[in-house]
């Protein structure tokens, strides 16, 4: 496995980092990704619903050198394989139902592993600023058995839709303004799930299913468990945005012509 040396996301060690597949490989995180240039995408050098063309492929797919080789392997030996049990179930009912769900569906999981695995994800997004603002998080990944969870922290959850988007994303801690409030976050969209750890405001979304509850739950307890997971479109870069492509363009003419009016002023103004 290849390796480079930095400081491990999650228990804060320096040395050879290894590739953390964020999702699990076996999440369907085994082929190829394309990495789209940031600085293109807001330089406005992308039209929504068309393809990315700048940036680069990663063949492994999704992740980054991240951990540690003990933590790399405990947290996958330990939540990998409930994780992707987890996702194959949703993805089987996004495929048979094309997107269309509004029930509570059952999932047959070990819960806290679940969420173990998803914060574990998050402490590879966002980098090893994570694990030294929130020391409780490192326990809850590291701990196999707790299920103390930082009280101040949510997980959110969405289905990724499966014809409406058209891309994946990643974000590591992000500052956002709405009319509900300021809202700190970080997200991974990867089908057949979206991602969103809260660590301060609102909701971004009413909808968002909180998946914290996972915590109630001991390592050993398999349970089914019914969710109603809401299903949003993944079109754009932006972190916590669930316009459909459509809802993009519309977005970008209203701007354009506000900024048309903008700039049409008399000659002497």
């Amino acid at each position: 496995m290849s390796s480079k040396v930095g400081e491990c996301c999650i228990c804060g060690s320096i040395g050879e980092l290894t590739f953390e597949h964020v999702p699990p490989r076996a999440a369907f995180n085994d082929r190829r990704v394309f990495e789209a240039s940031i600085e293109n995408l807001f330089a406005g050098q992308w039209i929504p619903g068309t393809p990315i063309t700048k940036g680069r492929y990663v063949q492994r797919g999704a992740g980054r050198h991240s951990l540690c080789q003990k933590c790399n392997n405990d947290t996958g030996a330990w939540y990998g394989t409930p994780y992707v049990d987890f996702a194959r179930q949703a993805m089987t009912l996004l495929d048979r139902s094309k997107g269309e769900l509004s029930l509570a569906y059952p999932y047959g999981i070990f819960s806290l592993r679940v969420l173990k695995q998803v914060v574990v994800m998050f402490f590879s997004a966002c980098g090893p600023g994570l694990r030294k603002a929130h020391p409780d998080l490192v326990r809850f990944a590291l701990n196999r058995e707790t299920q103390f969870f930082p009280t101040y922290i949510d997980i959110w959850a969405y289905l990724h839709h499966p014809t409406e988007s058209t891309s994946v994303r990643q974000a590591g801690i992000t500052g956002l303004i709405n009319p509900a409030g300021p809202h700190v976050f970080s997200e991974i969209a990867f089908p057949p799930f979206g991602l969103i750890m809260s660590l301060r405001g609102p909701p971004l979304n009413k909808e968002l299913y909180n998946l914290t509850h996972f915590r109630e739950r001991p390592f050993n307890a398999w349970d089914v468990i019914f969710l109603k997971l809401p299903v949003f479109p993944v079109v754009s870069f932006f972190p916590g945005d669930f316009r459909t492509v459509n809802e993009m363009k519309q977005s970008v003419e209203e701007n354009r012509k506000l900024g048309s009016y903008h700039l049409d002023l008399p000659p002497n103004a």
